[in-house]
C-alpha cells in the first residue's frame, strides 16, 4: 500500500498495548510503512475518532462491551492481538475486524499488517465512490430542482401513482409534488378527459415496442385553467425484462400552441382571401420551384396546383408572353403591356418580394390583370375629359358672345371706337387659346403612322440635350449603333418623358437616359430620383386624362405609350432601386428582309 509521506496526511494509528515487545514490533512495521503512531498501555476513558487503524491488545480489555464503546468510527479498522482462539471470536464479535493470535513471528506480523493495508484500501475506495455518489446526487437534485418543468417517476397504471415528482410541478399544475406523491390527487384525474386515453395508448405503444414515447395533452390546472403539455418517457425494466415503472419528462408549451393556433387560423384566413382573390399569386423556393398557386394563378397558367408544385416557375412561364418573363427577370415591381390579336393591349400589374418561410429564402410573384380596371377607368376619364372640354369652350364663347355683342353696337354708331380693337385682340386670343386647348387633344387622338428613318442613336441624345440637362448612360457602340425610328415623334415622347422626371425630383440632377441593347432591339430608358409613383396609383399613370398634377392635361405618358406602340415597341413603369421611377421604352430593330 502507498502512503503518503507527509506526516499531516499519513494514517493516524493507535496501539493499545503494556506488552514492550509488541509496541516495539509494530513501532518497526507501521512506521516503516509511514503511519502516524500513538501508543498507549490501558483503554481510553472516552471514544476515538479519526482513526484508520487500531492495534488492540486483549490484556488492555475489560470486556467486548468497551472495546465498541472506544471504537466507535464506523471507518477504524481494528486488529485485535490474543493468544487465544476463543478470546479471538469474541473480539470479532466486539468490533474488530481481524485478530492476530500470539505468539506470532515478524513475517507473519508483516503478512496480517499487509492484509489490513488492503483492507484499509478497499474502503477508502469505497468511501470515494460514496462520496462521489453522494454528489452526483447532489448535482442531480439541483439540475432536476431548476428544470423549467417536471421530472417523473410513475407506475404503468392508468391513473399513473406517481413514486417521484419535481418541485417544477407547483408551476405548471398549481399541485405540489407531495400532492401527487403522497396525496389525494391522482395525475390522470388533471388531464383532460378528452386526452386520457391517447395518452395512456402512447405510454403502452412504447413500452410495448421498448422506445421512448411522445405526447401531447392538456391538463387542468388548480386555478382551473387548461394548459398544453408535452411530455417524453419510457419504461424502466429489471433484469429479467420486467416493467418497473416509467420516468420521464413534462414541459408546458402552452405558449407555443397557442401561437401555434394562431398561426392556424392565420393560414386559413390567409388561404380564403388568396382563393377569392383574382390577382394571381405564386410562391417560389430559393431553388425557383413552385411551392404554391391560388386559384387565380392556376387559371392564368392554365394547369392545377398538383401540376405546378414542384416545377420550376421559369419553365412554366415558358408559354408565357416575353414581356412577363422580361418583368419578372428584371427582379422589380413593374407595369407592363401585352399585345393580344387583334392588336388590343392587355395591361399588367407585377409585384415580387422576397420573403422568409421555414427559415429559408422564397420568392412571392403577384400578377394583377388591369385591363378591365382600365376600361372602368377609361369610361370615368372620358367623362372627365368631355366635362373639361366644355368647361373650356363655355369659359371661352361666353366672353367672345358679349364681345360681338359689344361690337354689334359700335359697328351700328357708325364711329371708329378704340374699343373695337380691344375686342378684336380679346376675341383673337381666346380663339387661339382654344385652338390649342383641341390641339393637344387632337393630336393624341389622330397620331399620324410614324416616318421611319435611319439614324445614330448618337444624333437623337445630342439633339435631347439642347432641351433638357441629363446624363447620358450608354456604351460608345450602342451608341454608333442605328435606329430606325421616327425622329420628331420619339423626341417628343423622350422630351416629354424627361420634363415628367425633371419636375419628380424637383431638378435636374439624378435625371439619366440609359440605352442598352435589348432582346430584338433597344431599351430606351429615362431615371428619375423622384418620390416614385404610388402603388395605387400604377395603374392609372397610362390612362389618356390622367394626372397627378394639379394643372397637368393627362396626355403626356398616354402620347408617350402611343408614339412607342406606334413604332411597335412597348412601354413600362417600374420603381427604382433606390428611390425614383424608371420610365422603359423597348424599340424594336426593324424586319430582316
Amino acid at each position: 500500500m502507498s502512503v503518503a509521506s507527509d506526516p499531516g496526511l499519513a494514517p493516524r494509528t493507535l496501539v493499545l498495548t503494556a506488552d514492550d515487545a509488541l509496541r516495539a514490533a509494530f513501532a518497526k512495521l507501521l512506521q516503516a510503512r509511514g503511519y502516524r503512531l500513538e501508543f498507549a498501555a490501558t483503554l481510553p476513558s472516552t471514544p476515538c475518532y479519526g482513526l484508520r487503524l487500531a492495534v488492540v491488545d486483549d490484556r488492555c480489555l475489560v470486556d467486548e462491551r468497551a472495546l465498541r464503546a472506544v471504537f466507535t468510527d464506523p471507518d477504524t479498522l481494528i486488529l485485535a492481538v490474543t493468544a487465544d482462539e476463543g478470546r479471538a471470536a469474541a473480539l470479532l464479535a466486539g468490533g474488530a475486524m481481524d485478530f492476530l493470535l500470539r505468539p506470532f513471528s515478524p513475517a507473519g506480523l508483516s503478512a496480517r499488517l499487509e492484509a489490513v493495508e488492503r483492507t484499509l484500501a478497499l474502503l477508502g475506495r469505497r468511501h470515494a465512490a460514496e462520496a462521489e455518489a453522494r454528489e452526483s446526487h447532489r448535482t442531480l437534485a439541483t439540475l432536476i430542482s431548476n428544470l423549467p418543468g417536471i421530472v417523473f417517476r410513475c407506475l404503468n397504471d392508468r391513473e399513473w401513482p406517481l413514486e417521484f415528482m419535481s418541485a417544477g410541478c407547483l408551476e405548471i399544475t398549481g399541485y405540489s409534488a407531495e400532492s401527487f406523491v403522497s396525496g389525494p390527487i391522482s395525475y390522470a384525474s388533471i388531464i383532460h378527459p378528452d386526452d386520457r386515453e391517447a395518452v395512456w395508448d402512447a405510454v403502452q405503444q412504447g413500452v410495448a415496442e421498448r422506445r421512448p414515447y411522445r405526447t401531447t395533452y392538456r391538463v387542468r390546472t388548480a386555478r382551473g385553467e387548461d394548459r398544453w403539455l408535452w411530455e417524453q418517457g419510457q419504461g424502466v425494466y429489471d433484469p429479467a425484462g420486467g416493467l418497473i415503472a416509467i420516468e420521464g419528462f413534462i414541459n408546458d408549451i402552452t405558449a407555443l400552441r397557442r401561437a401555434q393556433l394562431e398561426i392556424e387560423e392565420r393560414e386559413v384566413l390567409l388561404e380564403t382571401l388568396l382563393a377569392v382573390t383574382t390577382s394571381a399569386y405564386v410562391l417560389c423556393d430559393e431553388l425557383g420551384q413552385i411551392v404554391y398557386v391560388n386559384l387565380a394563378a392556376q387559371t392564368w397558367l392554365k394547369a392545377p396546383d398538383v401540376r405546378l408544385i414542384g416545377a420550376v416557375f421559369a419553365e412554366v412561364l415558358a408559354d408565357q408572353p416575353s414581356e412577363l418573363r422580361e418583368a419578372i427577370a428584371r427582379g422589380r415591381d413593374a407595369l407592363f403591356t401585352v399585345e393580344r390579336p387583334g392588336s388590343e393591349f392587355e395591361a399588367y400589374h407585377l409585384v415580387q418580394r422576397g420573403v422568409q418561410m421555414g427559415g429559408r429564402p422564397h420568392t412571392a410573384y403577384t400578377v394583377k390583370q388591369l385591363t378591365h380596371e382600365l376600361a372602368r377607368q377609361e369610361v370615368e376619364v372620358w367623362k372627365k375629359v368631355l366635362r373639361l372640354i366644355a368647361h373650356e369652350i363655355g369659359n371661352t364663347l361666353a366672353p367672345i358672345t358679349s364681345l360681338l355683342h359689344s361690337a354689334r353696337l359700335i359697328n351700328a354708331a357708325e364711329a371708329r371706337d378704340a374699343r373695337l380693337d380691344r375686342i378684336i385682340d380679346t376675341i383673337e386670343e381666346r380663339a387661339k387659346h382654344l385652338g390649342e386647348f383641341l390641339r393637344g387633344y387632337t393630336q393624341f387622338a389622330r397620331l399620324p403612322q410614324p416616318r421611319i428613318e435611319a439614324l445614330k442613336w448618337r444624333s437623337l441624345f445630342d439633339r435631347l440635350i439642347d432641351f433638357v440637362r441629363f446624363e447620358l448612360i450608354a456604351s460608345p457602340t450602342d451608341l454608333n449603333a442605328m435606329a430606325h425610328i421616327d425622329r420628331s415623334q420619339i423626341e417628343q415622347a423622350l422630351i416629354n418623358l424627361l420634363k415628367n422626371a425633371v419636375e419628380a425630383g424637383g431638378t435636374d440632377s439624378g435625371v439619366a437616359v440609359r440605352l442598352a441593347r435589348a432582346e430584338g432591339g433597344y431599351d430606351v430608358q429615362v431615371l428619375d430620383r423622384g418620390p416614385g409613383i404610388p402603388p395605387a396609383l400604377m395603374s392609372k399613370v397610362l390612362l389618356p386624362f390622367y394626372s397627378t398634377k394639379r394643372t397637368g392635361s393627362g396626355l403626356g405618358l398616354a402620347l408617350c405609350r402611343e408614339i412607342v406602340e406606334a413604332h411597335g415597341g412597348s412601354l413600362r413603369i417600374e420603381a427604382r432601386e433606390g428611390g425614383g421611377t424608371i420610365v422603359t421604352c423597348w424599340l424594336p430593330d426593324p424586319p430582316t428582309a
